[in-house]
């Protein structure tokens, strides 16, 4: 009997309704990103359509566009997504993959700093960057997009023919535009720890795709993890 519901749960778990089940989370704490900058959005928009928006805000609002329009775009794969075909183990994959995903909404409780116009014009040219970045390897991805370690297909075609983590890359670029945007040390200090987090997470992601697809390894000898020829 207990080997029975052993394998209905097992069963269950590789279903879509599952992984649907596993990613409302990471949906809702998307949407709690999105409701913290809505606000301010509005504003923004007022201004542009009453025609009293400054240089600054009008860069502030064309880097709070790009990022609303990634994040609709995550949940939208999140819900489309293939299920996994192989999974990791252990707890510590899991929180790293986690704190990878989460932690950067940690600066929306950070103090936003007043920049002058080049250091403003520089930020959101990275945060547009990292969103324009991240779009173009989510649509690589496609069903394959995840946030925990799992392999739900091997891509390896279009920014993933050129370094093997270019979501990753995308999103640290954008990263460093919300670090000149927020208080010292701070913002700083939430960047790094970011970064660590999304490099450890790759370290997980690769060994899952290694075991699940044994032509991981020549793929994995032929590209870089973030920076072609370089690192």
């Amino acid at each position: 009997m207990q080997e029975t519901a052993t394998a209905r749960v097992a069963g269950f778990q590789r279903t879509k309704l599952y992984d649907l089940l596993a990613a409302l989370p990471l949906v809702a704490w998307y949407l709690f990103g999105l409701a913290r900058q809505m606000p301010l959005t509005l504003i923004r928009v007022q201004e542009l359509t009453t025609g009293t928006i400054t240089t600054l805000a009008f860069l502030q609002l064309i880097a709070l566009a790009g990022s609303m329009f990634l994040i609709f775009v995550l949940i939208l794969l999140l819900i489309t997504r293939k299920t996994p075909e192989f999974k990791t183990c252990g707890l510590l994959p899991r929180t790293v993959a986690l704190g990878g995903a989460f932690l950067g909404n940690g600066f929306l409780y950070l103090k936003a700093v007043a920049l002058s116009l080049p250091a403003q014009a520089l930020a959101d040219l990275l945060i547009i960057g990292g969103a324009a970045g991240s779009l173009v390897a989510v649509s690589g991805l496609r069903g394959a997009f995840s946030v925990m370690p799992e392999a739900r297909s091997l891509v390896t075609s279009g920014p993933y023919a050129i370094v093997r983590h270019p979501l990753y890359l995308a999103e640290m670029i954008g990263i460093a535009g919300l670090v000149l945007q927020f208080q010292q040390p701070w913002a700083a200090m939430l960047g790094i720890a970011v970064g660590v987090l999304q490099y450890w997470r790759t370290v997980f992601e690769e060994r899952v795709l290694t075991a699940a697809y044994p032509e991981y390894v020549a793929y994995r000898t032929r590209t870089r993890r973030f920076i072609p020829y370089l690192f």
